[in-house]
């Protein structure tokens, strides 16, 4: 199989989708000091980063300004990753997955203090998630390759532990929705990326840990191992 190098991808746009998985949901909510049971909304929760936040070296960091980390709490978010290949517009869901060239597994690295601040004055989330090396993506395997998007599954391990898991059938927005939500109310454009949620399990890193994530394809009893994306943190 060969994969779609990440080293190529340059997107126009990185859409981002939040609480996509009803467990993760919950536990934002915890994060937030709410609780309780969170309801599906009527429509995804978009919000983008910057073309500017790919890392292509394998690292990332907390961004300094005058000297001063902006965060003392970043966080990694496992996510499949959609990779759109042609220009869609208004495009029905039924015809949703015929713009899709790829799949990988990536890494949304939110700065969690940050967020929260914004969350609580009602401020935008540019900063704490579209900091520069905020987005990684691993090389990506072609859709042709990929017959039903509902046999992925994909896990992260932080320092050789397995901290996420995730299975694109538990999504409360399939990637056709996605896919046509976006190409309706914004357009999505040839090479344009789609990170489609994560699931629950996410947690603080600091500077020397080791992030490692699988995308892999389950048939009947056995997986097959598709691509891989290794992460160091830095200072």
């Amino acid at each position: 199989m060969d994969l779609i190098p990440a080293s190529s991808l340059a997107p126009y746009s990185i859409y981002c989708v939040g609480k996509n998985y009803q467990l993760h949901a919950e536990e934002m909510l915890q994060w937030e000091s709410k609780g309780g049971t969170a309801e599906k909304p009527e429509e995804p929760l978009i919000f983008l980063k910057p073309s500017t936040s790919l890392s292509y070296n394998g690292k990332t960091f907390i961004p300094l300004y005058q000297e001063k980390p902006i965060s003392t709490r970043m966080h990694y978010e496992a996510e499949l990753v959609v990779l759109i290949d042609r220009d869609a517009e208004s495009v029905p869901a039924e015809e949703a997955m015929s713009f899709v060239g790829g799949y990988g597994i990536g890494l949304d690295m939110t700065l969690r203090d940050v967020q929260m601040d914004a969350k609580g004055k009602g401020e935008p989330w540019l900063k704490c998630k579209g900091f520069k090396n905020s987005s990684l993506v691993s090389d990506l395997v072609p859709a042709d390759d990929i017959h039903n998007p509902d046999t992925l599954v994909f896990e992260l391990s932080l320092n050789n532990v397995i901290v996420q898991k995730g299975v694109p059938e538990k999504m409360l927005f399939s990637i056709p929705v996605l896919i046509s939500y976006l190409s309706y109310i914004y357009g999505l454009r040839a090479g344009d990326l789609l990170f489609t949620g994560t699931p629950e399990g996410v947690g603080k890193v600091k500077s020397g840990d080791m992030l490692h994530a699988e995308l892999l394809q389950n048939r009947c009893c056995s997986s097959t191992l598709l691509t891989v994306l290794d992460v160091v943190v830095g200072p």
